[in-house]
């Protein structure tokens, strides 16, 4: 049985040009121990599908679908079942990493208190904790931390600090939002070595821009107008990649020469029928305008497109 099995989600937000598809008919499984990486271009619901998967979208979109956690169907949890999985099974490393900490409550106050509603510990035992955890992931004096305000800290620092938030409970599944955006290359590779480290236990979704990033998960999903075109072993995709967006994704970074994807994103693509990258691709035909499916062209490797 899959640690989180994903059916037909599906989310739309009402804007004042109408309802809005953020992400279809999205399927994914994550097992034991995985590490899957979700990649793609800003708008394409990477993040849309990390909240709803913990159900976290309720009170401003429509979602449809199936996310069931250990034989769970998340969607049928009460809100005592919701909060109790939150933080304690499931645990989400959430973006801006600054703004995501209370502003007039210590670090060291806001893990216990996770740790607390969590169960896993109370009062003193809890603290401890939490300095344990803050010095895991690298702060060389844990308690100054522990007793610092958030705004007191760079951005490497708090994404530091979720980190050990995130992880002090050990939970089965961690989701981490573009946990390297706007870090230099050094904070970069420490947030990343600690995350993977502190991961070791627990499986890992990684939703990010930064293929680097990517490249130390397992597997890796390519997001494009709010599906899933491509998803596989890490190293197959990234060096042999099938779709001609992943390619085009790979060959725009800048150690591959920076070659832009021609035309442009758009979020509203998915409103007609057919291929959603079609007006990019170069290799458009006729069967482009008709949609099709994920289909398993090797073993763990699937593509969304007519010519794969």
């Amino acid at each position: 049985m899959s640690l989180l099995k994903i059916r037909g989600l599906s989310v739309t937000f009402d804007t004042l040009q109408g309802p809005f598809k953020a992400i279809e008919d999205i399927d994914l499984d994550v097992e034991e121990l995985d590490t899957l990486a979700i990649v793609g271009e800003s708008g394409c619901g990477k993040s849309v599908l990390g909240h709803a998967t913990m159900r976290l979208l309720d009170d401003i979109a429509v979602v449809r679908g199936s996310v069931i956690y250990r034989g769970r169907e998340v969607y049928a949890m009460s809100r005592k079942e919701l909060l109790e999985m939150r933080g304690k099974a499931i645990s989400l490393v959430p973006q801006s990493p600054s703004a995501s900490f209370n502003p007039v409550i210590r670090i060291g106050k806001q893990i216990t208190e996770l740790i607390e509603k969590a169960g896993v510990a109370h009062g003193m035992e809890a603290e401890q904790r939490a300095l344990t955890y803050l010095e895991y992931v690298g702060f060389s004096d844990p308690h100054a931390i522990f007793g610092s305000y958030p705004h007191r800290m760079s951005g490497g620092m708090c994404e530091r600090a979720l980190i050990a938030m995130s992880t002090s409970t050990e939970p089965d599944l961690i989701i981490a939002d573009e946990p390297t955006k706007g870090l230099d290359a050094l904070s970069r590779k420490n947030i990343l070595d600690m995350l993977h480290r502190m991961t070791a236990e627990s499986s890992l979704i990684m939703i990010t821009h930064d293929l680097k990033a990517a490249a130390m998960c397992k597997r890796i999903a390519v997001m494009y107008s709010g599906e899933i075109i491509e998803i596989g072993p890490t190293r197959v995709v990234l060096e042999h990649p099938v779709h001609h967006y992943t390619r085009g994704l790979i060959d725009a970074q800048p150690s591959r020469g920076m070659r832009p994807i021609p035309g442009r994103h758009t979020i509203c693509s998915h409103k007609s029928e057919g291929c959603r990258f079609r007006d990019r691709c170069d290799r458009v035909r006729t069967e482009c305008g008709r949609h099709t499916l994920l289909r398993e062209i090797e073993e763990g490797h699937m593509v969304r497109c007519h010519y794969a």
